[in-house]
């Protein structure tokens, strides 16, 4: 049972994350203030003494009996990557217009299958899902179909969501991160992500998006598996998920915002692809200069331009910390990225710009112009993938207008 406060608030959450194949106690969320703005984390004694199977949660909580606070945050940085974001708090805020929701009642009611490895529960007995006020939702049967999700999704993307709509959506997108329509679904046995269309799209988003993960994959990007299905006539992206192993375990999960420490919700950085690189090695992340490196080449070549600190991830596999595959790649509008290629460089979405940097990244010409050569090679695919995933001849306008750079890779600068 959730005690709550008398403003009808969330004091404390335990937190839980997997030992040894079973979920146990890791510690506890304490929030503070009267509008819960600020909070501690403290790990439980049961699993600092357990010398075993304990292990930190983030590079930034390190093994000690000592209170984490979050100020100048709701909660420390690691815990915004458990909790929903844009399209997840838009399902909860309709469905629950009358609770006063804030970092502790997003975590409590985003549910047992949210991205990563946490929990969070009442009390140390085990993670429970909070459900604000009296249960208005009925969650969907197995035989919910993929096309009343889709229907459902875009009418809460427009904001005029019916109950039937929330109650198809609560399950499977109330903790689901990014700004855009989504939910979870079960197929081949394994959890994934159902990416739909979403208002202002300026071509078949989620096709495109198909499409440049194909390039990813053919450019030596690790790559989720995905595809893209047509459902009642409008395109859907299943992403296999990738924060959940082979038999469904789970896989901690960290954002580059989390890791660089940027606060949640900025969009722009004083960060940079080469710096990024070199916090991960510094806080015990598997070296992934190369890796960052061909992705920022990568996202030069195809004008993904939203490639901000939260659209990179790091996965704890194994009991070590190491990069994400892709997601989130598509041409954008923008002009300039996110992430500059290193320090004192301009964000100008040039493929040779980014060339010059392979410095930062500890690589010299000859490994840095291989790493070109191998994107060039996999861009050259293009057409073929254009047309394996059936984009339509105006769309295709659209997104090659946009990607200059992939449609005549430019020669490798002397």
């Amino acid at each position: 049972m959730w005690p709550i406060s008398e403003n009808g608030r969330l004091d404390r959450l335990v937190v839980f994350a997997s030992l040894a194949g079973e979920t146990a106690p890791v510690g506890e969320l304490v929030f503070e203030g009267r509008d819960r703005t600020r909070s501690f984390f403290r790990y439980a004694r049961s699993w600092l003494e357990n010398a075993a199977g304990r292990f930190p949660l983030a590079p930034l909580l390190p093994l000690k009996a000592r209170a984490v606070a979050s100020e100048p945050h709701a909660v420390p940085l690691f815990f915004y990557d458990a909790a929903p974001d844009g399209w997840g708090k838009s399902v909860l805020s309709f469905a629950y217009p009358e609770q006063t929701w804030g970092m502790a009642e997003f975590l409590a009611a985003a549910g047992d299958d949210r991205t990563g490895e946490l929990l969070f529960g009442p009390d140390p007995d085990g993670p429970e899902r909070f459900v604000p006020g009296r249960a208005m939702i009925e969650p969907p049967g197995d035989e919910t179909t993929l096309e009343a999700l889709l229907d459902a999704a875009e009418a809460v993307d427009e904001g005029r969501p019916r109950q039937h709509h929330l109650d198809l959506l609560f399950r499977g997108s109330a903790d689901v991160g990014g700004a855009r329509p989504k939910t979870r679904i079960r197929r081949r046995g394994r959890s994934w992500i159902a990416k739909f269309p979403a208002r202002g799209d300026i071509f078949d988003d989620p096709r495109l998006e198909a499409v440049c993960l194909d390039l990813a994959a053919a450019c030596g990007i690790e790559t989720p598996d995905h595809d893209v299905i047509d459902v009642a006539g409008r395109s859907v992206l299943l992403v296999d998920r990738f924060d959940r192993g082979p038999e469904g375990q789970r896989y901690g999960y960290m954002s580059a915002g989390t890791l660089i420490g940027q606060p949640p919700g900025e969009y722009a950085t004083g960060s940079s692809y080469a710096e990024l690189a070199a916090t991960a090695r510094e806080r015990g992340v598997r070296p992934c200069e190369s890796q960052l490196f061909r992705r920022l080449l990568f996202n030069c070549f195809i004008h993904n331009t939203d490639d901000h600190l939260r659209n990179h991830a790091f996965l704890r596999r194994e009991g070590q910390w190491g990069l994400s595959p892709v997601f989130d790649v598509v041409p954008h509008r923008q002009g300039r990225l996110v992430l500059p290629p290193a320090p004192d460089f301009t964000p100008e979405p040039d493929p040779r710009a980014a060339l010059a940097a392979h410095g930062h990244f500890r690589l010299d010409r000859k490994s840095a112009a291989a790493i070109y050569d191998e994107v060039v090679t996999g861009l050259a695919d293009l057409p073929q993938v254009l047309d394996r995933r059936e984009v339509r001849a105006r769309d295709r306008d659209t997104a090659l207008a946009l990607m200059p750079f992939a449609v005549n890779p430019p020669a490798l600068p002397a």
